[in-house]
């Protein structure tokens, strides 16, 4: 084996890694917060929610603009970077003596998981061969969706010993990455001759989108209160003069090219989409297998583990037929299955556990779903933008995936609250959830008639 095959695969089994675990703690600590209260004096329920929520705030907020910092400074060093923030923010976090503190640390965490996430994407993009990114992706992005589903279950696990093994988990993980990254994966420089993007753009659409993000956290569970209607005219404004900004700048952050791509808006929403679905998929199924079937943690974790199963089972799969078929067909059949899961659910599903005929061929059909779509959409949006703003892409495809799963979080809560906890409820949120999927479908295939038998994209 030469070295640089052996770079290459030390670069991407780094990246996967590092795409696993800033995912991870995205839903770990759902499972901890219980524990994390009774041992943090002051803690109420409002701020053990901003432990979860800061650090998913953070993250959307700054994808974009750590993947311009990517395309500007080098994704190499982005990465490496994100990786120390993100370490040493976990130790932190085990290390937080009260409420305030953790959910700072938490805070801190997100900007590293933000820097990881977009220059994770864009390492593994420019150390693939052309022909292999689609397969590249499919497996980055099935990493993250598996790091989603099992995180319940390593939650559970992990709070049985200390709700702080929650983050202590990442300090040996987050070293090797670091010392792999900085002696076996390449140094990729990046535009440094080109003049420094638009700060000032920078700040709107990291105020703009932590806002709109707050909004969708923030109003299913107070309403439309005065801080919720400042939050929509934040996120209003920001969006406004970010617009305004973008076009009269000699360096916009996102540059208007990163647009031009065919495919790029509508590859954008059905990322929405179906982001939204999977989050509702997640959050609802949880809630159902704990408050209706009453599981326990960790048993809720072992039922949902066949769904994630599927992911790369999947991804394995496509990787012998993907080089014949269109990356945007598996988007269609993957946002149909899924959605033919979910409607299984709502026809089916009754108070009385019945877990081998009703919740486990929902779990496979989402998971093959999931396998299916997510990272082809991945791919079919970051095959549409130029090389060298390939960061910026990824951190606006990646953003619309955060948003997403904000919404179906939001989705469920909502239904649950205004119905109770009853089967009602969750055939609201199901039946969304198979709307949005059946939209990506629609989108998906709109892409393909759109750019036609010959566009490279696909």
């Amino acid at each position: 084996m030469s070295d640089t095959t052996s770079r290459t695969r030390t670069t991407t089994a780094v990246v996967l890694i590092a795409n696993f675990m800033c995912n991870l703690d995205l839903w770990v600590v759902n499972v901890a917060v219980t524990a994390i209260g009774n041992d943090l004096p002051g803690s109420s329920l409002d701020g053990l929610s901003w432990v979860i929520n800061g650090y998913a705030i953070a993250i959307a907020a700054l994808l974009i603009v750590s993947g311009r910092a990517a395309d500007r400074y080098g994704v190499t060093r982005v990465f490496q970077v994100g990786l120390i923030v993100f370490t040493a923010a976990s130790v932190l976090c085990a290390a937080a003596p009260n409420l305030g503190f953790l959910i700072g640390f938490r805070v801190l965490q997100g900007i590293g998981g933000a820097m990881i996430t977009t220059a994770s994407l864009g390492l593994l993009l420019s150390t693939t061969a052309p022909d292999a990114r689609p397969h590249a992706v499919r497996t980055w992005a099935a990493v993250g969706a598996l790091a989603a589903a099992t995180g319940p279950t390593i939650g559970g696990l992990l709070v049985t010993l200390d709700w702080r093994w929650v983050f202590l988990i990442n300090l040996p993980i987050g070293v090797v990455a670091v010392l792999l990254t900085w002696r076996r994966v390449p140094h990729l420089a990046g535009q440094h001759g080109a003049p420094h993007p638009d700060v000032v753009s920078a700040l709107l659409l990291s105020a703009g989108v932590a806002a709109l993000v707050a909004e969708i956290v923030e109003v299913p569970q107070e309403g439309w209160t005065t801080l919720t209607i400042l939050l929509a005219a934040a996120v209003l404004v920001a969006a406004c003069l970010f617009v305004w900004r973008s076009r009269v700048h000699r360096n916009p952050l996102v540059a208007p090219a990163v647009f031009r791509g065919r495919g790029f808006g509508l590859a954008n929403t059905a990322m929405l989409a179906f982001s939204g679905a999977f989050g509702i998929m997640l959050l609802s199924n949880s809630l159902w297998l704990q408050n209706v079937w009453h599981y326990g943690p960790v048993r809720t974790g072992l039922a949902m583990a066949p769904g994630p199963l599927m992911v790369p089972l999947t991804t394995a799969v496509l990787r012998r037929v993907g080089t014949r078929i269109r990356p945007i067909t598996f988007v269609a059949w993957g946002g149909a299955i899924f959605a033919a899961g979910m409607v299984w659910g709502v026809l089916l599903r009754t108070a009385q556990p019945a877990y081998v005929g009703v919740l486990l061929p929902q779990l496979i059909a989402g998971g093959i779903g999931v396998g299916l779509a997510m990272g082809n959409l991945l791919a079919t949006g970051a095959a549409t933008v130029p090389s060298a703003l390939s960061g910026a892409g990824s951190g606006i495809l990646n953003t619309s995936r955060q948003i997403g799963s904000s919404l179906g979080v939001a989705i469920v809560v909502t239904a649950l609250a205004s119905l109770g906890q009853s089967v009602r409820g969750f055939d609201i949120a199901w039946g969304v959830a198979a709307g949005a999927a059946i939209l990506t479908t629609a989108l998906a295939i709109a892409m393909r008639l759109r750019a036609g038998r010959t566009d490279p994209v696909e």
